[in-house]
């Protein structure tokens, strides 16, 4: 396994280095399709475990306590995404050998300290600014996670650099059994809101002691032997990219953190609830895919035209996934969420709508950011989302007046039209022309157009909950596959050999 040798001196350290450009078109093809099927099966596992938590919490714990830890959440999340300096991606991107796994792991665990220790100091602070004192133990419980995430980033970025997906499984598996088993466990017990901190607390440390345990190989606690050149060289591409990541995160829960501090903990609890099923069906897979492509994408750097064919080739198929599940999934909701979470729940119907349509939007500018950090640029995604969270926040801020109904239309307006913008700056990244994009877009915007004449239609249906999913799912995805093999058999065919391999 090419990342035991990475932590220690020895091995060949030219090969190593050869390593990531040796890879030919096929070769890059079937390394992203076993990396995407490794990583969709512990996601499909892993996150059908938090659902089956989410569904049983939801019918156990009020709207008032799951927004409890929504608000706890909130923050927790924008500084775990920088807990390990960025060093996670700079591993994967830079040179392999020995330096800069101890620079990384040295970074990672100071950025991670520093962090822990200023959530359990800011912790009511945070309280006072969601104007409930409740969040403040909440917070530093999940403190605890900060600091997992720092110590599991090194493990899992090698992992993820020599596309060790299926290793990875058991991590991801195991992180949601933890946290799945402790939550209920203490749900059933009484625990209310303090049942999911600690389950979030105890899965992020089994995920981190999992990584290092299944990376099988020494701990390099030598780190009295990083230089400050391997130190500067991480921190020169890890920083932008914890940049990125950082920003890219407050895009992505910036929505949580207004609802929470403008509306309160009972309005965050069905706005999350609603956005629990666009996650898991359609964000998930995109983070599946961009974990995957980001070091696919880096081997292929030098080559731009197998680069090329392999965005595009990556965008078409997730823009059809996104845009079909998307519209599917807003036709369903009235009837998946009283199936699912119970009748408390119905208030999050419209939200959960409006937010399966903004995941349709965001598939339309998937992939765009890998490309960016694959070439070397991380940058671009800095400036990228500056520009996006400078528009976002003041067009939430003034949506919220109509509570998290408006909250969710500026959150697929806004995606809708920052999709377009990625895949601008995409096309002048790598040199393809905007015909090529509109080619690519067009299965997922016809496939889209049938699914949506297919739950206009289910509407008029008068039957049970459950029947009333199927009947429109089952439809959905038999109209899917009719359009595939009459207008695009092509693309029907390479997804399907692609699979094979």
């Amino acid at each position: 396994m090419t990342s035991s040798s990475d932590l220690s001196d020895g091995g060949d350290q030219q090969r190593r280095e050869q390593q990531p450009s040796g890879v030919d078109g096929t070769g890059l093809a079937r390394a992203g399709a076993r990396g995407a099927i490794w990583q969709g099966l512990a996601q499909a596992i892993g996150k059908s475990v938090v659902l089956l938590t989410t569904i049983v919490l939801a019918r156990l714990l009020s709207p008032q306590e799951y927004g409890l830890v929504a608000l706890a959440l909130v923050l927790m999340v924008y500084a775990e995404a920088v807990a390990d300096g960025g060093v996670a991606q700079a591993l994967i991107y830079l040179k392999h050998n020995a330096r800069s796994g101890r620079a990384a792991l040295l970074v990672s665990v100071v950025s991670g300290s520093i962090l822990t220790g200023a959530a359990v100091v800011c912790a009511p602070f945070i309280g006072d600014f969601f104007h409930n004192r409740d969040v403040t133990p909440l917070v530093r419980i999940l403190a605890i996670s900060l600091f997992a995430a720092s110590m599991g980033a090194v493990p899992e970025a090698l992992l993820r650099r020599d596309l060790q997906f299926r290793r990875l499984t058991i991590a991801t598996v195991g992180k949601a059994l933890i946290t799945g088993i402790v939550s209920m466990g203490l749900a059933l017990d009484g625990w209310g809101a303090w049942s999911l901190a600690i389950g979030t607390a105890a899965g992020s440390v089994g995920y981190a002691a999992l990584c290092w345990w299944i990376i099988q190989t020494r701990v390099p606690w030598d780190l009295w032997r990083v230089r400050k050149t391997d130190i500067r060289a991480t921190m020169n591409y890890g920083a932008p990219v914890a940049g990125s990541t950082l920003l890219a995160r407050l895009i992505f829960d910036v929505d949580y953190l207004i609802v929470g501090r403008l509306l309160g903990a009972q309005a965050l609890g069905f706005y999350t609830m609603a956005f629990r099923l666009p996650e898991f069906i359609i964000l998930n897979v995109f983070f599946v895919l961009s974990t995957v492509m980001f070091p696919v994408y880096a081997r292929a750097r030098h080559d731009p035209a197998m680069l090329r064919r392999g965005y595009l080739q990556s965008m078409r198929i997730q823009a059809l996934y996104g845009v079909t599940a998307g519209i599917g999934l807003a036709a369903i909701a009235p009837s998946v969420v009283p199936l699912l979470f119970g009748e408390k729940w119905l208030p999050a119907v419209l939200p959960l709508s409006l937010l399966a349509l903004y995941a349709a939007a965001r598939s339309l500018g998937a992939g765009a950011n890998e490309v960016y950090k694959a070439v070397g640029r991380p940058g671009l995604s800095i400036w990228l989302s500056l520009a996006r969270l400078a528009i976002l926040v003041p067009v939430l801020v003034v949506a919220s007046r109509w509570g998290i109904v408006g909250v969710a239309w500026a959150q697929l307006l806004v995606a809708l039209l920052f999709s377009i913008g990625m895949q601008i700056l995409a096309a002048s990244v790598i040199k393809y022309h905007w015909r090529d994009f509109a080619r690519a877009i067009a299965p997922a915007m016809v496939c889209g157009a049938a699914v949506a004449a297919v739950g206009l239609l289910g509407q008029l249906l008068t039957m049970p909950p459950l029947a009333h999913t199927a009947v429109i799912v089952g439809c959905g995805v038999i109209i899917v596959l009719a359009v595939l093999r009459l207008a695009y058999p092509s693309l029907l065919r390479d997804m399907i050999k692609l699979a094979r391999r």
